[in-house]
């Protein structure tokens, strides 16, 4: 082989590896590309993901978690999950995210404050109306008993009892708007016969003649739930008697348990149905918690009233429709022992407060005081001394002879008593459990 084929053959064999290299480095920087490219659409795909997910997190935050937040709030509830939760959990750690949730708790602040505003400024507008109300009230109530102690008329005293009844009414449903706003529930009293606190309740609703109370009861209160159970009895009476038809009867009975007593009310009524009675319940369980605005429109107090009396002063009511005698609903008033006393001293005069229930204020006036007259006999000493002789009492001053009284004088007073006998006047077939 000559030196110049041997030239050629090197310079061929010197291109062919700079060639093949070049074909390597060119295929290397392809892939390096292609993977680039690859690496690049990957990343615009996720940002466009993650723009897309920010989006519909927006408008997710904006159509539903906004108003139902608003939604929820309207209807009462206060729980820390209203507002519902991010559409994405996992971009609970974006900043975008977290702005969200940011959203939800300054407007769930904002709702809380002004509605603790609202609350407030309407408690107190009611408190001060009712107050003014309630004075208003009982001064009505004192002129007519005062008009109907005075009055001789029969037509005149069967007209002015029905005024009587609605202003006790009237007074009742004062008080319990009263309660809801943190004011007492009424005046106060001693300890007083159970039997007649139960009857108080009764007096205060309107369709009474229908409650049927036992004959006799051996318990007695404590004048500080007096007036509380009172009006909690009348409007558990009166929410009995005004979901039963007008022809049924509301029987109350008593039945003593190892910590205290049990007061059962049954109606004949439909019952209620499962959203009623859940709404029942939380308004008894409220513990004292229960928000003015929240009572509805129109509102209702009764039940709202029962639960906040219900906390003060240790007292429990339970509602149910499976154990009623009448086939509509029970309830059941748990008085705790330490609200009852012992029976007063038959012997001891009872005091204003503890007889207010069962003796109305007379209206004779009090009678002067008696002195003797006649010789005294007086002892050695010069002292009187004590005669087993019957001395005649006259008063000091003089008074002018009575007068017979005429022939009608106590019709009125006698259907008065005929009627106040035949409102407690127990059924035949009931008795006390």
């Amino acid at each position: 082989m000559t030196l110049i084929q041997q030239l050629l053959g090197g310079g061929l064999l010197a291109a062919l590896v700079v060639a093949v290299a070049v074909a390597v480095r060119m295929r290397r920087s392809a892939a390096r590309s292609a993977t680039a490219a690859a690496e690049a659409r990957e990343a615009l795909d996720l940002a466009q993901r993650a723009v897309a997910a920010r989006d519909a997190e927006a408008r997710h935050l904006a159509e539903v978690r906004l108003p139902g937040l608003l939604l929820a709030w309207q209807s009462g509830s206060r729980s820390p999950e209203d507002g519902g939760n991010l559409l994405h959990p996992g971009s609970a750690v974006t900043a975008s995210g977290a702005a969200c949730q940011s959203v939800i708790e300054q407007v769930r602040t904002m709702l809380e404050e002004a509605d603790a505003r609202a609350e407030g400024a309407a408690r107190s507008a009611v408190q001060a109306t009712t107050r003014s109300l309630q004075i208003l009230g009982y001064e009505f109530q004192v002129n007519v008993s005062e008009l109907i102690s005075s009055v001789d008329d029969q037509d005149l005293l069967a007209r002015l009892m029905p005024v009587d009844h609605l202003a006790s009414q009237l007074l009742r449903r004062l008080q319990v708007v009263g309660v809801l706003t943190g004011m007492w529930p009424g005046r106060q009293h001693g300890a007083a016969p159970l039997l007649d606190v139960m009857r108080a309740g009764v007096s205060r609703i309107k369709d009474y003649e229908r409650v049927q109370v036992p004959a006799s009861l051996p318990y007695h209160l404590d004048g500080t739930a007096v007036e509380p159970l009172a009006l909690l009895l009348s409007e558990l009476m009166d929410n009995a008697a005004r979901h039963s038809a007008p022809t049924t009867p509301v029987q109350v009975s008593v039945r003593g348990v190892h910590n205290g007593l049990t007061v059962e009310i049954h109606d004949a009524g439909a019952g209620m149905t499962p959203e009623i009675q859940l709404r029942a319940e939380r308004l008894l369980d409220s513990g004292g918690k229960v928000r003015l605005t929240d009572l509805g429109n129109p509102a209702t107090f009764g039940l709202a009233g029962v639960g906040v009396l219900c906390h003060r002063y240790g007292f429990r009511v339970l509602l149910d429709q499976q154990f009623s005698q009448g086939g509509g609903c029970r309830a059941v008033v748990v008085v705790p022992r330490n609200l009852l006393v012992a029976a007063p001293d038959p012997l001891t005069e009872p005091s204003p407060a503890a007889s207010e229930f069962t003796m109305a204020p007379s209206s004779v006036a009090p009678q002067p005081p008696l002195v003797e007259s006649g010789p005294v006999d007086r002892g050695p000493d010069g002292l009187p001394q004590r005669q087993r002789t019957a001395r005649t009492l006259r008063p000091q001053q003089n008074f002018p002879a009575p007068r017979p009284p005429g022939p009608s004088a106590g019709a009125a007073m006698a259907d008065f008593a005929r009627g106040t006998q035949n409102l407690h006047r127990p059924d035949p077939e009931e008795h006390t459990q």
